[in-house]
């Protein structure tokens, strides 16, 4: 009867976390980090995801010094309990992170003159969701996705691929018109310089940007794509 129980609740574990993993990133639900009083504020995005990783970023600018951000932070974390407390400098950059009940918690700021730059992200911990690049838009022969960034916005889901790629970029180009022409999209403006092109597509109420850049390697040309689309 005992091993009975403990196989049930084995069971019960395995399942939540494979629902965890199998979750829309866009619909967690992210506890809060505070803004720092008096500093000015902007969400890089309140619903995002980074590679299927849900999470939350806004920049901030502080006017006064670094070590009364780093502060200020520290003594809230102090108060939440016996989380995992990290501190490290990269270059001008000093990044904070705070580990506590699945979620992480991170600060990372910079003294710009008179004033402190900096960005507040949280997310959950790595081991309740697994990365992922997978996509529905094409993806061109000799490339691969970079990354991929979603987010949801006024009832608006946003994705956005970088995508790296061995084909020059006027090949990389046709090969996307090609694709999307052919999938119902229709091309309502381009434009282009010397080392690339942007063209703007346009389905229903659907809209999708393409930026193509032409990159020079040290044996061969390759290029990347930014595919931008508003669902």
């Amino acid at each position: 009867m005992l091993r009975c129980k403990y196989l049930f609740l084995f069971v019960f574990l395995l399942s939540s976390f494979a629902n965890a993993k199998s979750r829309d990133p866009l619909e967690v639900d992210l506890p809060g980090l505070e803004v720092i009083p008096g500093a000015q504020w902007y969400w890089v995005g309140q619903h995002m995801a980074l590679n299927n990783i849900p999470m939350s970023i806004r920049m901030f600018s502080y006017p006064g010094e670094k070590e009364k951000v780093e502060k200020f932070y520290l003594s809230r974390w102090q108060t939440k309990g016996h989380g995992k407390l990290s501190k490290r400098n990269v270059g001008d950059l000093k990044i904070l992170t705070y580990e506590l009940d699945g979620f992480l918690y991170s600060v990372q700021f910079a003294q710009k003159g008179s004033v402190v730059e900096g960005k507040l992200a949280v997310s959950p911990t790595p081991l309740h969701y697994t990365s992922n690049v997978k996509s529905i838009l094409p993806l061109a022969p000799s490339s691969k996705v970079a990354s991929k960034v979603e987010s949801l916005e006024n009832g608006r889901r946003t994705e956005t691929l970088t995508i790296d790629s061995k084909l020059p970029w006027r090949q990389l180009e046709t090969y996307y018109v090609n694709q999307f022409t052919n999938d119902d999209w229709v091309m309502s403006s381009r434009s282009e310089n010397r080392v690339g092109s942007v063209t703007s597509f346009q389905r229903g109420g659907e809209l999708l940007q393409l930026t193509i850049k032409g990159l020079q390697g040290r044996n061969s040309s390759f290029s990347q794509a930014l595919l931008h689309w508003l669902k």
